[in-house]
């Protein structure tokens, strides 16, 4: 059992960790702007690499949403997921093998840049409640290589069991994770006195429908959700 000491340790380490997080290198002229890549174009997939198999990159925050969006700092998309009910991992650790994606902008095949969990709305620990009970969960890949730098954000998204199975996904996980994910997004959110409008649209010609290659031998139904985020003047 932690000690006391111990705990206002970590807790004083989650704190520096949410004020200091390092911006994603986005550098691209407005006039650009795409809402992604197709990482297929050149030679990427919209599935993660786990153990030899995959979990889909099956939400796509779009390189056209408000440029704070897609800069995975605390005032960025760091308090877009908390306007959404996620935030980082319990108290900012991480347990477990990172899992990597090729976008196809270049870089080749790179770790997720962070794991965001469902929070239930319960700050500072609420991420410890979704480790302990399962939840909504997903991994974060930003498009930002040489080749195809749209700045886009690639989401493995997916719902998973609790400690006690191992963090297994739910049955039909990977669908039921992305469209509760949807669910939490759609509309208009607000935290720390940001006000977000989000709107969504299906791309269904990223992803192959079904089980091949798939983590866990889960079915998914091959559509991707497009979230287009913008931040409105409250």
């Amino acid at each position: 059992m932690l000690s006391f000491t111990s705990l206002f340790t970590l807790l004083a380490w989650t704190i520096f960790f949410n004020i200091h997080v390092r911006a994603l290198p986005i550098e691209r002229c407005a006039e650009d702007a795409v809402d992604y890549f197709n990482p297929l174009d050149k030679g990427g997939s919209l599935l993660d690499k786990s153990a030899g198999l995959g979990e889909p990159l099956n939400v796509i925050i779009s390189a056209k949403s408000s440029p704070e969006i897609l800069s995975f700092t605390n005032h960025g998309f760091l308090n877009y997921a908390r306007a959404i009910g996620f935030s980082i991992e319990c108290l900012g650790f991480h347990s477990g093998t990172p899992q990597s994606a090729n976008l196809g902008d270049g870089r080749g095949d790179v770790n997720e840049t962070a794991v965001i969990r469902e929070n239930f709305k319960v700050p500072v620990l609420g991420t410890c409640i979704e480790s302990l009970i399962g939840g909504n969960h997903f991994r974060v890949f930003p498009q930002t290589g040489t080749e195809a730098n749209s700045g886009a954000l690639f989401l493995a998204v997916s719902k998973e069991e609790d400690v006690s199975e191992s963090h297994n996904i739910v049955p039909d996980g990977y669908n039921i994770g992305r469209d509760e994910l949807v669910q939490a997004a759609m509309g208009i959110r607000t935290h720390d006195g940001v006000k977000y409008n989000t709107t969504v649209t299906d791309i269904t010609d990223l992803l192959q429908p079904g089980a091949e290659g798939i983590n866990h031998g889960i079915a998914q139904d091959g559509i991707v959700k497009m979230l287009t985020v913008t931040i409105i003047d409250s």
